[in-house]
């Protein structure tokens, strides 16, 4: 097995064939070609994308960027300190291929041995996957979960027809989304669309962006809604003109109720934001949406996952999947790097404490009243 290292944007399009054909491998989403190289295009970072190869044939790509970044820490809305560090990310959270252990084991040591580097991010991940037990492996390496636990990262493996997906769900979860979506159906006039192409975008964002201001996640910032600026309309075009933009928006009585986007790529859809209107919320938009969303991806396009990456067990995500995979944030440095232990300590000591006061608050008095607040914002319900 060989290593072969690119680190010049004029040599990406050397593995553009391998990258599409090992992306169409696996569970897990992975970023289009053309997304890689626009990253790796307009980025001042560095970068180093490896290729294993065997007999004149790629196995693997992994591709990993050097950032000065800073990290905060803080509990709530306290903040408490910043520390900068020198990161190393593998880009997309994935290694293409699906290799064993050991090619990925060489692909992370070539990088380790020949970077002086805080930080190795690597991203949220399938628990017991090559990639995790690899990485959570390797020697002279301290691994950590950078969250406070183990998560559930939800997917729908997606059959031939959409009868055989409503059959495949659990049956109170079943019910309950027919009697949410035959509800919302019921109304007057009731219209759902798709917008893939760059001349749509503009009526899509400035539609989303109303919906987008009546959630609650519009006061989380800037990520968690969708905005009508040159940013997120640049960034759409370019996903649209790449042919992996799909979006959905749904009406009632011409006035626009929910939405939701994704990117499709390799036969995967990922699923990015969603978000309703609340004065809606008794007609149950989003579930019916969502549904729409599942059914256009198995009757018109070669969709084979519906990747809803990672939420609670007790929300939408955990209603519509049919694939339940553990994951993690895993983190890793070298185990003789003093400023890296420093980070190691500070992640486990606030997890802790977040942990903690996590318990205080379900196990509480507190805990009736903040569900009480959770359904009437829509939080994790449809």
């Amino acid at each position: 097995m060989k290593i072969i290292s690119y680190n010049k944007c004029s040599e990406l399009d050397a593995v553009e064939d391998a990258w599409n054909r090992l992306g169409e491998q696996g569970l897990y989403f992975v970023p289009s070609f053309s997304e890689l190289k626009y990253q790796l295009e307009t980025s001042l970072s560095q970068f180093q994308l490896l290729v294993a190869v065997d007999n004149s044939q790629i196995k693997a790509i992994a591709c990993f960027t050097y950032e000065n970044t800073v990290r905060h820490y803080g509990i709530a809305t306290r903040k408490l300190l910043d520390l900068p560090i020198k990161t190393i990310t593998l880009f997309g959270s994935c290694v293409l291929g699906e290799p064993a252990e050991d090619i990925i084991r060489m692909l992370f040591r070539q990088v380790i041995d020949g970077s002086n580097f805080d930080l190795i991010d690597v991203g949220e991940i399938f628990v017991d996957s090559p990639l995790y037990n690899a990485v959570t492996t390797l020697r002279g390496v301290i691994a950590w979960n950078g969250s406070r636990k183990k998560r559930h990262w939800w997917l729908i493996r997606l059959p031939n027809s959409f009868e055989e997906y409503i059959g495949s769900l659990r049956e109170t979860a079943r019910k309950r989304i027919i009697r949410d979506c035959r509800k919302f159906e019921r109304e007057d006039d009731p219209d759902f669309r798709i917008i893939q192409h760059p001349e749509e975008i503009d009526g899509f964002l400035k539609d989303a962006e109303k919906i987008s201001r009546t959630t609650y996640q519009w006061n989380f910032g800037y990520v968690y809604g969708v905005h009508n600026d040159e940013i997120t309309r640049q960034k759409f075009m370019r996903l649209a003109e790449a042919g992996t933009l799909r979006c959905y928006i749904a009406y009632l009585r011409g006035t626009p109720c929910a939405f939701g986007w994704g990117k499709l790529n390799y036969g995967r859809f990922s699923f990015q934001r969603t978000g309703f209107d609340p004065k809606y919320s008794k007609l149950s938009p989003g579930t019916a949406l969502i549904i729409r969303m599942i059914r256009d991806l198995i009757e018109n396009t070669n969709c084979e996952v519906f990747d809803f990456m990672w939420g609670g067990d007790d929300g939408y995500k955990a209603r519509f999947g049919n694939v339940d995979l553990s994951c993690a944030t895993i983190l890793a440095a070298k185990i003789h790097r003093p400023y890296s232990l420093l980070i190691l300590l500070l992640d486990q000591t606030l997890n802790f404490a977040k942990t903690l006061v996590g318990l205080i608050i379900e196990h509480g008095p507190l805990r009736k009243r903040l569900r009480s607040v959770r359904r009437r914002q829509g939080i994790g319900t449809f």
